[in-house]
């Protein structure tokens, strides 16, 4: 029984965030608590019933339960590096090679090579300097690889919505870009999908967010506007903002727009988008994930 207790206790602190502060990284920091919890676990219940369950397949479960665990924990040190390292040669091929560029580069080298090489050679090494240094460096990798952690799992605690968001004051659809003034389908999907989270809240207002950026003829949300109001949107509950250049502008201005700025609001965009929200700057309730 005292086995349960932490993750009982981690289950319910999770839930707790869920319920009340999702936008916030403390779900990612639950999450990755009943990750570990969950790990040790399933490691130490396979430890007990090795001797006093019969059954195979009971422990067979518990050990690939443990090793789950042991994998989703251990593989974001070794995203962090192939992540930096990724960025820096994306970095270098589109703004050339310079001492700043190179930073993201020797970043994620350092992370591999401290997950790899660098232990390797201060075992043959065996000098208290460098097991201090790699000790630190290995430090911080812990840490920084924890940060990533943790706002990975907060933006995947933020796309997973069980049922209809309910109470809705506010729908902002962010743009994507169009051609000329032709929506594309992928900005299209998150129309239609804004669309029927407004038919689903009979008293939220549908905002959609764009400015005008380079190639397009007109600015992205009123594009965004005709198109909602061809496919069926209220025209007495759809707004167009046309100023936004960005991402944050996005849901500054349209924060500007809301009928009921303390009421629940809902986002809606596409998932490697919702992936860079969980530090947005408006306290979102209802985050909606299009394909």
């Amino acid at each position: 029984m005292f086995l349960w207790v932490p993750q009982l206790c981690a289950l319910a602190f999770l839930a707790l965030i869920v319920r009340f502060d999702r936008r916030s990284l403390w779900s990612g920091f639950a999450l990755f608590v009943l990750i570990m919890t969950v790990g040790v676990t399933a490691a130490c219940l396979f430890v007990d019933t090795m001797d006093l369950v019969p059954s195979q397949w009971i422990r067979t479960v518990m050990l690939w339960i443990g090793l789950l665990a042991a994998a989703v924990i251990a593989a974001f040190p070794v995203l962090l590096g192939v992540f930096l390292t990724a960025e820096g040669c994306r970095l270098l091929r589109r703004e050339g090679v310079s001492p700043a560029n190179c930073l993201s580069l020797a970043a994620g080298l350092f992370v591999l090579l401290d997950l790899t090489l660098i232990p390797y050679l201060a075992s043959l090494v065996r000098n208290a300097a460098v097991t201090w240094l790699f000790a630190l460096a290995s430090a911080c990798v812990l840490f920084f690889s924890a940060q990533l952690a943790i706002y990975c799992l907060s933006a995947f605690v933020n796309l997973v919505h069980v049922g209809k968001p309910r109470g809705l004051r506010q729908i902002v659809v962010l743009g994507s870009g169009i051609f000329g003034t032709a929506v594309p389908p992928l900005l299209g999907n998150r129309i239609r999908k804004g669309i029927q989270l407004q038919h689903d809240a009979p008293h939220a207002v549908l905002i959609l967010s764009g400015g005008q950026g380079p190639g397009e003829d007109i600015p992205e949300g009123r594009a965004m506007m005709a198109w909602a109001l061809e496919h069926g949107a209220d025209p007495s509950r759809t707004i167009a903002e046309e100023r936004s250049r960005s991402t944050e502008e996005n849901l500054a201005y349209s924060a500007r727009l809301f009928p009921d700025p303390t009421g629940k609001t809902a986002i809606v965009s596409t998932r490697y988008h919702v992936l860079r929200a969980p530090l947005a700057p408006l306290w979102l309730t209802a985050l909606a994930d299009v394909a």
